[in-house]
């Protein structure tokens, strides 16, 4: 089983690149398996670029959402990605605690901690932003936290 489901867009080296080191910072801190514990999608299910067997990718990124404990969600970019809005509010109704990683300066008024730019909905399932965090070391320390409780 799948502890930690990893979201995120999936559509350039870097992005992809950045979910794996995210993963393996968590795996070490937590002291978890970065394979048999976190699912990510990219890995796991094989989706990019794929026409046929969608349903299968689909049903797939379902079942590990259901399994999940725990949904880490990267929410950089322009707008978060159309994908990963669907798995955060997959993750809600499911009552999963989900943390947001918006490390993109432009998100946020220079004056507050608070993103301006952020969708309602998004910030919401984000416990109303409190499980909003701005660099990979916060967002861990937060994980680990509540993981160890």
């Amino acid at each position: 089983m799948k502890t930690i489901y990893i979201a995120g867009p999936l559509f350039s080296e870097h992005e992809r690149e950045y979910l794996i080191r995210l993963v393996d910072i968590l795996s070490k801190e937590l002291e978890l398996d970065h394979n048999e514990d976190f699912f990510l999608p990219h890995r796991d299910a094989s989706d990019l670029g794929v026409t046929d067997g969608r349903d299968e990718v689909f049903c797939l990124d379902l079942r590990y959402l259901d399994q999940a404990k725990i949904v880490i969600a990267l929410l950089d970019g322009p707008d978060v990605d159309s994908g990963t809005a669907v798995e955060l509010g997959y993750a809600y109704a499911k009552r999963k605690k989900i943390f947001g990683l918006l490390t993109d300066f432009r998100a946020y008024f220079l004056s507050t901690k608070t993103p301006s730019k952020l969708n309602n909905m998004v910030w919401g399932v984000c416990d109303k932003g409190n499980n909003l965090y701005r660099n990979i070391d916060d967002l861990v320390n937060a994980v680990k936290i509540y993981y160890n409780r």
